[in-house]
């Protein structure tokens, strides 16, 4: 066996003994249901289910648009029927994505060492580079999510398009042609996987000048096709990816809130603990909330001062690396608001592709630093790493151990969220306790019940404290209302909305209910608790304001209600 093979081996054994253990994993209740086991177009893959996934504006696609992942998910569920439903109601098997997880981890990692031995690094060098992107925690997210496919295939096909563009300039004639044209279409398989991979023009245009050091005019020639193909992605995913109003920030804070990111990633690189799903660092969080020590002030010295000392370095391989990096998380990095920022402006799968660039650095590090005492350091550096990653690929076993890890650690400002995230956890057991009732497993029906109340009793306590933070938080009083309908405490979901509907004047345009729909859900809610005067009252004002024919069956069985209440109360012997 050649020793390029036994490095690709050597990758794939190392892959396994770290990640293998997400194989045996559930899905997780963060858009794997929207995405995968809820999706009726994956769950029944017919030919015309699988061509909604390539028209950008049908409403299967969830606001995103990654054709090239839908189409190879259709084509995994055909391979992972099961038997029974799961406690998420998943009907196709985790464990077949969470293969090809694993599998498309690894072409990347191989990817990552062809790229590494092509910008001249000797093979031992370019290993080190590519186990320290094939291991490190900052990766974890993208290999043990299912839903995250999305970032390995679009990594997959970018790094195939930097390879072979790496390969087009090391050939001549004919064959240069096909690596070009190769490169190509591996780019745009990359943006028809998630449109963020429009940076690669930018990655190979790195490459192109400062290790090949041609002409500003050869690189344009060579990289314009892709930044049009680029554009015209942009575009799309623009019409198709709703942005939440909680996401925007200031025009002025941008650059901070990038810079802001870059620190974070800078530091999560170093020291990678205390990894999860929701950083919380959100636009709001970063410039506003006091628990965070207001870290615009300072964060932007630390990727700014490496910057700096990169430049003055004078070594070509440490700009490349640290071009590669920036531009790897350059679309989100908060320069221009996206989806995502809702939550957080910072995620670990972002820096997938970015991590060529930290494979660089080391690969060039041990290129430069052949000596038994820096190997016996990168093997063990690389050996820790993969013990954290090992550790940090078991709190994706479930939806439970993701969120029980996430939400003891999540900030502060996220009190709306973490109630939605207990409302997930409670959603399983409730469906699971409906289902033990039919089937007359009574026992086990009150275990799921009580466990789905306990989510939500704390749920609730999430949203009180939002609504109690910021008075004019519509979206926590929704949700605090529907959690309070649904554990029977009516008069308490009465007295939310009441409250909402003195804050709603005061909310932000955006945020304002539609005309009359607060008074119908409190004339409901009314008509629930047997207030039938008051109900009328309510749903009278809410068709005041908007004329709603479900709002008037209301008003109809609220007036019934109330005229036979009246009735009984003055003919108590139910006498004429």
């Amino acid at each position: 066996m050649s020793r390029v093979n036994q490095i690709r081996l050597l990758l794939l054994l190392v892959i396994v003994a770290v990640f293998g253990q997400v194989v045996t994993h559930d899905f997780v209740d963060w858009d794997d249901g929207v995405l995968l086991f809820r999706n009726p177009n994956i769950v029944h893959p017919s030919p015309g289910n699988l061509l909604h996934h390539w028209e950008p504006h049908n409403t299967d696609n969830v606001f995103m648009y990654n054709p090239m992942v839908f189409t190879l998910w259709w084509s995994l569920s055909h391979l992972s029927d099961v038997q029974s439903p799961d406690i998420l109601g998943a009907t196709i098997n985790p464990y077949v994505f969470h293969a090809a997880s694993l599998v498309v981890h690894w072409l990347c990692a191989c990817a990552v060492f062809e790229i590494l031995r092509r910008l001249k690094l000797r093979n031992w060098a370019a290993a080190t580079g590519a186990l320290v992107f094939a291991v490190h925690p900052l990766q974890t997210e993208a290999i043990a999510w299912a839903s995250a496919m999305k970032d390995l295939l679009s990594g997959l096909f970018a790094l195939l398009a930097i390879w072979r563009y790496i390969a087009a300039l090391d050939s001549r004639g004919d064959a240069r042609k096909r690596e070009y044209w190769l490169s190509t279409i591996f780019f745009a398989a990359a943006l028809l996987s998630k449109p963020s991979t429009v940076v690669v023009p930018a990655i190979v245009g790195a490459i192109d000048l400062i290790m090949y050091r041609r002409s500003w005019k050869d690189v344009a020639r060579w990289t314009l096709p892709w930044y049009a193909m680029a554009i015209l992605v942009t575009l799309l995913a623009a019409q198709i990816q709703a942005i939440m109003p909680q996401a925007y920030a200031p025009m002025w804070a941008h650059p901070l809130i990038a810079t802001d990111a870059l620190a974070f990633y800078m530091a999560k690189l170093i020291l990678p603990i205390g990894l999860k799903f929701d950083y919380g660092r959100n636009p709001t969080a970063v410039l506003t909330d006091p628990t965070l020590y207001h870290p615009l002030r300072w964060t932007w010295i630390f990727p700014v001062a490496l910057a700096v000392i990169i430049w003055r370095s004078g070594r070509k391989q440490l700009w490349l690396a640290g071009a590669i990096f920036l531009l790897g998380v350059l679309p989100v990095l908060g320069l221009k608001t996206f989806a995502y920022q809702y939550y957080t402006t910072v995620a670990d799968r972002y820096v997938y592709l970015s991590m060529l660039g930290v494979a660089l650095a080391v690969g060039w590090w041990m290129e430069t630093h052949r000596t038994r005492t820096e190997a016996v350091i990168a093997t063990a550096v690389i050996v820790v790493l993969g013990c954290l990653s090992f550790v940090q690929a078991q709190r994706w076993t479930d939806t439970d151990t993701l969120y029980s890890y996430a939400l003891d650690h999540t900030e502060p400002i996220h009190e709306v969220i973490l109630g939605e995230y207990n409302d997930d956890l409670a959603l399983p057991y409730l469906h699971r306790a409906e289902s033990a009732g039919r089937i007359g497993e009574y026992p086990e029906e009150k275990e799921f019940a009580d466990q789905a109340v306990a989510y939500i009793e704390k749920g609730i306590e999430y949203y009180r404290t939002s609504v109690r933070l910021d008075p004019t938080q519509t979206h926590g009083y929704d949700l605090l209302a529907r959690d309070l309908v649904l554990l029977g405490r009516i008069p308490e979901a009465i007295d939310t909305v009441k409250t909402w509907i003195k804050m709603d004047p005061l909310t932000d345009a955006g945020a304002k209910q539609a005309p009359g729909r607060l008074e119908g859900m409190l004339g409901s809610l009314y008509l629930a608790n047997h207030q039938y005067p008051e109900a009328v009252a309510a749903l009278k004002r809410s068709l005041a304001e908007h004329d709603d024919p479900d709002v008037r069956r209301t008003l109809a069985t609220a007036e019934k209600a109330a005229a036979k209440i009246a009735g009984e109360t003055t003919h108590p012997s139910g006498r004429p």
